[in-house]
């Protein structure tokens, strides 16, 4: 995350302003290390829009922990 540029989408926006703005409920999922315990993904385009969404959301949430 660090040498990458933070993307500029909605979605990063919102989850870097505000735990307000989305439902985060199910991304302390997330804050441990893997392995992950989820089903392996559909290779479907709607699953990868899911999940470059939810990279957004989750790198935005980070850069918003950072500041606070």
């Amino acid at each position: 995350l660090a040498r990458a540029d933070l993307p500029d989408t909605y979605l990063f926006q919102q989850a870097s302003q505000s735990a307000d703005n989305l439902d985060e409920s199910d991304l302390a999922q997330w804050d441990v290390d893997p392995p992950y315990h989820t089903p392996r993904p559909l290779d479907t385009p709607a699953e990868a829009r899911w999940t470059e969404n939810l990279v957004q959301v989750i790198h935005g949430r980070q850069f918003r922990m950072e500041k606070e």
